[in-house]
């Protein structure tokens, strides 16, 4: 059950980051663009503030929903591996 909940949670933090990535952001009624493609032409200094600290927020929750399911995986497997040692 952990492993389900673990593997759900680090999908549902995969999927905000990528979400959060491919939002438009938009600093001062200009268009910055997105984390994965800012707006050509673009070199308001407001929106490099705004870029990176989104950058930084995907990659926070990138990183998390990864590290929770590799967990997932990892309690699932361990708990397989007992189940089969013990029989």
């Amino acid at each position: 059950m952990l492993s389900k909940v673990l593997g759900a949670v680090g999908a549902f933090l995969l999927i905000v980051g990528v979400v959060l990535a491919v939002r438009p952001v938009h600093a001062g009624g200009d268009a910055c663009g997105s984390v994965f493609q800012p707006d050509k032409g673009i070199t308001p200094m407001q929106c490099d503030a705004r870029l990176s600290s989104r950058g930084t927020l995907v990659a926070g929750f990138g990183a998390g929903g990864v590290a929770l399911a590799v967990t997932g995986i990892s309690l699932a497997a361990i708990r397989d591996r007992r189940t089969r040692v013990a029989s």
